[in-house]
């Protein structure tokens, strides 16, 4: 059987990337796909019939669930799920300096806005990781 469809957020836009997993038989959460840059899914298996459950997800929205017999041609228009703060206050020693952040509208636009920040916060994180592995190989 075969299933395709798109998968967009709540302006319309696609969600490149998108996971579409079955949850449902002996591959549960070992066999999907995932969108194109269009939001274009399509997956075709002889383990996949009918009443095989699908969870279409993508990071900062709510995770959906549908039959493969729901899925055939089907736009899915996913609504976001996200918790942000409103304001972050960082104080040095020397001069203490508060930073606002507004609520997007969107989340994906704000994690655009913001990637270099969780790129750079990743990589410390990734550091602080590799230094206290080394400390334990010692």
């Amino acid at each position: 059987m075969i299933i395709s469809g798109k998968v967009l957020d709540s302006a319309k836009e696609p969600l490149h990337l998108a996971n579409i997993t079955i949850v449902t038989g002996s591959q549960t959460n070992k066999f999907g796909t995932t969108a194109n840059e269009n939001g274009d899914f399509e997956l075709e298996s002889d383990i996949i019939d009918d009443n095989s459950q699908f969870k279409i997800s993508y990071l900062g929205f709510r995770p959906q669930y549908y039959k493969a017999s729901e899925l055939q041609g089907r736009v899915i228009k996913m609504e976001e799920d996200a918790i942000l703060l409103d304001s972050v206050v960082i104080s040095p020693k020397s001069k203490p300096t508060n930073i606002k952040l507004s609520k997007p509208s969107n989340i994906k636009q704000y994690l655009q806005e913001h990637k270099e920040v969780y790129a750079g916060l990743g990589g410390v994180i990734g550091i602080a990781l590799i230094l206290i592995s080394i400390k334990k190989l010692k």
